[in-house]
């Protein structure tokens, strides 16, 4: 299998059957284009649409390597985390830790590594509630682990699957955004040889930009009724994995998709597609109403773009000028395809 999350074929068929199968899954909250799972204070008996409004309890998982070339940083997997959260209606407020650290490796790697954890969740005011720590000799840099946990206020959550054909796709953020931040600060000494200095510097900035709470927020104050986090795979990979979830088809016009021209030259560079580079930073948010919606953003000064609308067949078509194509499974995410 190649690297990075699993396809969504591998997915369904040896992670979430083998639990379906025996009964264990939670199907409302564990299935494919959920961003966060769901845990309910309802004691008794309650059906499952009183439970789905209760207070409770939202949860979310991020796994990454630290020290790789082309890796996300330790911010990034806790921001992955917190914009899950952010999609459901929940804030991050507790992470659990847990690494498998080299064998070999010297302690003060770890201790560099706990540190610069731990100013990312004073910076972000989360608590480390617990977790483990192990060395291993199965990996070569160390895997990170991270699981985070936020209050779900009451009639505040959101799904994926809450979508529903004919409402407007907007869209928050750039393309490739985070992809765009890592290669510029791994790859930029190749990268100033070709592109002046400016560029590069303000591609690298691009991580300062990649929690999307605001937006969400805002968001749902206005209207949204389903949100998803844009990452893995790209914007591609998450309009495919929300209408999948939600089984509607799509409508998108490639050349409403924000974008920004760092992104396109750098992965011009390298030989990526930019739609399917690593796109934290960015929120794919359905909603009746999207012009009000993209309005009542900019007020907020946050940039967004009704960039399609959903359908009630299972097309997903992409639309650039006068060409029109079907949107594919969520390839591999350009970020892994990165030879360094």
């Amino acid at each position: 299998m190649k690297k990075g999350k699993v396809s969504e074929a591998v997915l369904k068929r040896s992670v979430l059957r083998p639990f379906a199968q025996t009964g264990v899954l939670d199907a409302a909250s564990a299935s494919f284009g959920e961003d966060c799972a769901f845990f309910s204070f309802w004691g008794g008996e309650k059906s499952p649409d009183v439970k789905a409004q209760a207070p409770g309890i939202l949860c979310a998982t991020a796994v990454g390597t630290a020290g790789g070339c082309i890796d996300r940083t330790l911010s990034m997997l806790v921001a992955e985390i917190a914009n899950n959260l952010s999609t459901g209606g929940a804030e991050l407020t507790w992470l659990m830790l847990d690494i498998l650290y080299p064998q070999g490796w010297e302690e003060a790697g770890l201790k560099a590594l706990t540190k610069e954890l731990a100013q990312v969740c004073e910076r972000l005011s989360v608590r480390i509630a617990g977790g483990h720590t192990q060395i291993s000799e199965a990996v070569n840099f160390p895997a990170v682990t991270l699981t985070g946990f936020g209050f779900l206020q009451e009639g505040t959550r959101k799904r994926t699957a809450n979508l529903k054909p004919g409402w407007d796709l907007v869209m928050t953020g750039y393309a490739g955004w985070g992809g765009t931040a890592v290669i510029a600060r791994r790859m930029e000494e190749q990268l100033k040889k070709r592109y002046p200095y400016f560029l590069v510097q303000q591609a690298k900035e691009f991580d300062q930009r990649l929690l999307i709470g605001e937006a969400a927020r805002a968001a749902s104050r206005f209207g949204a009724g389903a949100m998803h986090d844009v990452s893995q795979g790209g914007i591609f990979g998450a309009l495919w994995e929300m209408s999948e979830c939600a089984g509607v088809g799509l409508e998108v016009d490639l050349k409403k998709i924000p974008i920004r021209q760092e992104t396109i030259e750098i992965c011009e560079f390298f030989g990526l597609n930019p739609y399917q580079l690593y796109g934290q930073g960015s929120l794919l948010i359905g909603t009746e109403k999207g012009d009000t919606l993209v309005l009542q953003l900019a007020e907020l000064g946050i940039l967004a773009a009704v960039i399609g609308k959903t359908t009630a067949g299972n097309d997903r078509i992409l639309k650039n000028g006068e060409d029109i194509r079907f949107l594919d499974r969520p390839a591999q995410d350009a970020l892994w395809i990165l030879k360094p």
